[in-house]
């Protein structure tokens, strides 16, 4: 499989988290973990096998 374009996305969201943490000082580091979490989990929900465990749960969870 092919990562590379994800790996991208991660690397230009630190890079979107780090200017935001120089321009707005008020921002805790706390705050950016939870955000940069919350982007890899929105990252990972896109790939194949993220899209591959989605439809296997909903699958799993549908009544026949």
């Amino acid at each position: 499989m092919n990562y590379l374009p994800h790996l991208i996305a991660l690397i230009i969201g630190c890079i979107v988290l780090w200017i935001i943490k120089r321009k707005y000082k008020k921002i805790s580091n706390r705050e950016l973990i939870i955000i940069f979490i919350l982007f890899v989990i929105l990252v990972a929900l896109f790939t194949d096998p993220g899209m591959d465990l989605i439809k296997r749960f909903i699958n799993f969870i549908q009544l026949q």
